[in-house]
């Protein structure tokens, strides 16, 4: 997910058909340059080398998840073959899903350091210094646990993803100038060494003494580990 907003001016997207590195690219429809919807970098046309803030979001939850907790949500509706509808139905992609095809393009993936389609958690954060560091986690490190406490070049990371339903957030572990630890309460919760609650969906404390406070969000993508490689080819593999 990212803002629409650059430079001080809002632009509206589209899918143009087109691939690069075996993924869609969008383009604007005001200056028809390209862009990738991984790194969400124009790569072509007037606008390119601009880059697109990327907005915290939660990736393939649950709606019954989501709906427990913000109840007040609006659905988009679109129109699809004369109804409009909020599901389309059947997955257009499931057999790609189930294969080990890896694009379109016929290219050879070297990074073995994990199996192509293995699903991960791509993370990117900046250190004090400006610096984007990445790093992938492993879908299959959760099958224990849905907490990793984890830290990338200085920057403390709470990684949270359920197998059951899907929820994937990736926070800042550090609040009011302390790192917290985290572990596993129930469900969506988790609970720091300091005995507070914290819902992982929204990232708010659930103490009523900390009722104002929320963990920063970081954005986070559920993505094939040879799509993430191959755009962020310096990235790191976490491993307990």
């Amino acid at each position: 997910m990212y803002s629409r907003e650059l430079d001080g001016k809002t632009y509206t997207f589209g899918v143009s058909g087109k691939l690069w590195r075996d993924a869609l690219l969008m383009y604007d429809h005001q200056t028809r340059s390209l862009w990738s919807h991984i790194t969400g970098e124009a790569i072509q046309g007037t606008l390119k080398g601009k880059k697109l803030k990327p907005l915290a979001s939660m990736p393939q939850i649950t709606w019954k998840t989501w709906q427990d907790n913000y109840p007040d949500t609006n659905v988009l509706s679109v129109l699809y073959r004369g109804e409009m509808r909020e599901d389309i139905g059947s997955d257009l992609y499931e057999r790609y899903h189930t294969s080990q095809d890896t694009g379109v393009s016929g290219t050879k993936y070297t990074d073995k350091r994990l199996p192509n389609k293995s699903l991960v958690i791509g993370v990117q954060v900046k250190d004090n210094k400006g610096k984007t560091h990445y790093r992938a986690y492993p879908l299959s490190l959760f099958s224990d646990t849905p907490i990793i406490n984890d830290t990338v070049d200085g920057v403390p990371l709470l990684i949270y993803h359920d197998k059951q339903t899907f929820a994937t957030a990736v926070y800042n572990r550090s609040l009011d100038g302390k790192v917290g630890k985290f572990m596993t309460k129930s469900g969506y919760m988790a609970q720091d060494l300091s005995g507070r609650e914290w819902n992982l969906i929204t990232g708010k404390a659930k103490s009523h003494k900390a009722i104002d406070l929320r963990l920063e969000r970081i954005p986070a993508v559920n993505i094939y580990w040879f799509a993430w490689a191959r755009y962020y080819p310096d990235t790191t593999i976490y491993n307990r």
